[in-house]
């Protein structure tokens, strides 16, 4: 008797045997580009399961007629009858029950199944827990369970049998079967997990995490790629770390100078002494270049790893801030023409809402969006966001570049930006990254906390390096200062400043506070001055604007800068003067490192520090930081009025160490992540859940909105989707966002298309940004937006 094949996919046309032998065959691509380390007998033999039973569920009638007709089978039927997630991991389930498999490898195996188009499953809540999202036991949950009975009733066995090589005969269909898979997941499967120390449940679950990762990879090369050869294709890329000392030159002979070649020196000593040490930490003084020292520390790696790999380890570059990625990516652009006269994706790619999607001019749109979502490349610069969610947030779309950070080099730039709630997760996140998935990580700071225990310093004599004396900060004791005070002030220090050519730096913790600074300049600003520009750079001017007027002031010419905070870390500007409203002792730090950077203006410049506050006495502080922060602050400085820069490493260290005994540092999150249960974003772990409005400052880019109309009107909607996301960099880059409390209209000042919301002509000024303060108060004339 014949047996009927079935289909997979309809375009391509392709039977279903066919893209199981599609997803092995892209597996054992992505296997010989990892270590044999990495990839053990176990994975594969896991993965080779996974590609097999991943799509058992297309086996069911109402699937296989969606194939055929989906149009028509979209008009006459409910979407969710074609399900197949749901019946897969019923099927892989049901036979693990009856087989009596390890409890924690069907885990793993049904939890990538069930969640290959979404995400990884969650487990129910504890007792006396409340979630929201979708966990693992309700797979049969509502409709679905109908569903499921009628699939399960009207598949093939024969046809699912010969297509996936997977024996399916003796499988109980009835009631009880969902009730006994129920129990058989609480009993064994979620017990089991639970019964894990959590260091052994963050390993297990960073091997689900890989084993996910490449199904979701495989699952899609050879549908986004049609060309086999190109995606199995991959020519290993050698940066050399020789091309530093072509960048470097030969520089002038000065103090700092001197001290970046002892570091240099140093940094390369220790890789080749060090070579097992996969945790390291560079704390270095700002401006000491530790840019180029991560860029030698990663390209030496990689050349002492070509005699052990094929394919020398991806370096990926983490960064906070979008200001900051793109002056070092500069950097490694520079690196590249020392090496290569087209450097294409291959070889570079930055991943964050700025970047383009610009693989190879050679490639389909199609082919290089894959490569750029799944990180085809030598080098990644991308930002916290997107690096944390590739790291632990289950979403398939960033699950699917896991595998990448295994058997890498992984630079995490301006560590102390992170909450002390992430902490703990870090740590241990880190520490089994190393050991198991044969990563390397470094980190760096001028104020490195001491989150990560097994950290070895790069440079082991760090505290040498720290005898600068570019700046001193001066404290301003005594309670705090009504801001229109702080304006009078500033304002007659103004013609002084303009008359010297100083290059003076306000930074102010609320985009209010630092609006009303700049304004009252502006209005003050002399006549016989406007050769002397005056820069206002915060969140709510656009990005635009933003990276135009940082690129001017580096210039090096006189000009009075009045900013929020976003300017603090890493952004290479250096200024004579700088101002800065009360903050953690951390953001203070890294502001000062904005101060005679290359200490060629004298000795002892000077940070001062200011405590502001509003009409109502509300320190802005407090507005923004958590009092924790800033009362650990104020008790290291104590009754100081001045601190010198090469004292402010002792005082970094007693910070951490105190916050360290007084934060919260994140059991919780790292129990919810070891097993599997439901967390906060990783936007709301770094930033906090205040509300974000977004807008889109249209007058900068007016051709973009019929750009989006065309967009809106693509009636493929993976096609529209591509569109979309090709036009991501050109939207975030004319957009501005804000903070505001509960009464805030965006559609008083904006109208909303296509999901966007457009803000409405003269709300908006290439030099201050946003201009909605005077129309937003509350009734006791306090704004609220922040």
């Amino acid at each position: 008797m014949s047996v009927n094949m079935l289909r997979s996919h309809s375009s391509p046309d392709l039977f279903l045997h066919e893209h199981i032998n599609q997803v092995f065959t892209a597996m054992q691509g992505i296997f010989s580009w990892h270590s044999e380390s990495l990839i053990t007998s176990e994975i594969r033999e896991i993965c080779q399961k996974l590609s097999c039973c991943h799509d058992l569920g297309k086996g069911s009638s109402a699937f296989q007629e969606y194939i055929a007709d989906p149009e028509r089978f979209l008009e006459e039927n409910d979407p969710l009858d074609k399900s197949h997630t749901p019946l897969s991991f019923f099927l892989t389930i049901s036979k693990a029950e009856q087989e009596k498999r390890d409890s924690l490898e069907t885990l793993l195996l049904c939890a990538c199944i069930y969640g290959h188009h979404g995400g990884l499953p969650l487990l129910p809540p504890r007792c006396g827990q409340s979630g929201k999202q979708k966990t693992l036991d309700q797979f049969a949950a509502g409709r679905m369970y109908k569903i499921l009975c009628t699939q399960i009733e009207n598949t093939d066995y024969a046809a699912l049998e010969k297509e996936t090589d997977v024996p399916l005969t003796g499988l109980s269909s009835d009631k009880k079967m969902f009730l006994k898979i129920s129990r058989f997941l609480k009993n064994h499967l979620f017990s089991s997990l639970r019964k894990l120390s959590v260091d052994d449940a963050v390993i297990f679950r960073l091997k689900t995490q890989l084993s996910f990762s490449i199904l979701l990879e495989a699952d899609k090369a050879f549908l986004a790629v049609k060309n086999s050869d190109l995606y199995l294709k991959r020519d290993p890329r050698f940066w050399q770390s020789q091309w530093i000392d072509l960048f470097i030159g030969n520089p002038e002979d000065t103090e700092v100078n001197r001290l970046r070649q002892k570091a240099k020196k140093a940094v390369q000593e220790s890789i080749a002494n060090n070579r097992q040490d996969f945790i390291q930490s560079l704390t270095a003084p700002t401006g000491l270049g530790k840019t180029l020292l991560a860029a030698d520390w990663a390209l030496r790696n990689r050349e002492l790893s070509i005699a052990e790999v094929h394919y020398p380890p991806k370096i990926i570059v983490v960064m906070p801030f979008l200001s900051i990625i793109d002056q070092t990516s500069g950097v490694y652009k520079k690196l590249l023409e020392f090496g290569t006269d087209k450097p294409d994706g291959s070889w570079f790619l930055t991943s964050h809402s700025l970047s383009d999607r610009e693989y190879s001019p050679e490639m389909e749109d199609n082919e290089a969006g894959f490569f750029i979502d799944t990180w085809r490349t030598e080098l990644i610069i991308t930002t916290y966001d997107q690096f944390l969610m590739s790291l632990v947030d289950p979403k398939a779309r960033y699950q699917m570049r896991f595998h990448n950070l295994c058997d890498s080099l992984i630079i995490m730039d301006e560590v102390q930006s992170l909450p002390c709630h992430m902490w703990q997760l870090l740590n241990t996140v880190f520490k089994y990254l190393a050991d198991t998935c044969n990563t390397k990580i470094l980190l760096m700071s001028a104020t490195l906390p001491p989150f990560v225990k097994d950290a070895r310093p790069l440079l082991e004599n760090y505290k040498d390096y720290f005898i600068f004396r570019r700046y001193k900060f001066i404290f301003k004791h005594g309670g705090s200062q009504n801001i229109n005070d702080f304006c009078e002030k500033i304002g007659k220090r103004l013609i002084n400043w303009l008359e010297i050519g100083e290059r003076v730096l306000i930074t102010l913790n609320t985009r209010k506070s630092a609006g009303m600074v700049f304004d009252y300049l502006q209005k003050l600003w002399p006549e016989e001055y406007q050769d002397i520009k005056a820069f206002f750079i915060s969140a709510d001017v656009t990005p635009k604007d933003r990276l135009k007027k940082i690129e001017e002031i580096k210039k090096g010419r006189p000009c009075i800068v009045v900013s929020t905070q976003c300017i603090e870390a890493g952004v290479d500007i250096d200024m004579s003067l700088i101002i800065r409203d009360f903050a953690p002792w951390d953001s203070l730090v890294q502001i000062a490192g904005r101060c005679n950077r290359e200490g060629e203006r004298g000795e002892f410049l000077t940070v001062e520090i200011a405590d502001l506050s509003d009409d109502k006495g509300k320190r802005y502080s407090e507005m923004i930081y958590d009092i924790i922060h800033l009362n650990v602050t104020r008790h290291i400085i104590g009754d100081r009025d001045t601190i010198s820069e090469h004292e402010t490493l002792a005082f970094s260290e007693e910070y951490f160490d105190r916050l360290n005994s007084a934060k919260d540092t994140g059991k919780k999150h790292l129990e919810r992540f070891a097993y599997w249960e439901e967390d906060v974003s990783i936007h709301e772990l770094l930033r906090g859940d205040k509300m974000q409005h977004t807008f889109l400052v249209i007058e900068q880019d007016r051709e973009l909105l019929n750009k989006m109309k065309q967009i809106k009107d693509i009636e493929d909607r993976w096609k529209r989707r591509d569109a979309w996301r090709k036009l991501a960099g050109r939207i975030a880059s004319i957009s501005v966002s804000i903070f505001a409390r509960y009464g805030f209209k965006p559609e008083e000042i904006a109208s909303n298309q296509m999901g966007q919301w457009i803000l409405h002509d003269g709300y908006y000024d290439s030099e201050s940004g946003l201009k909605i303060d005077s129309i937003y108060a509350d009734k006791n004339n306090v704004s609220i937006i922040f």
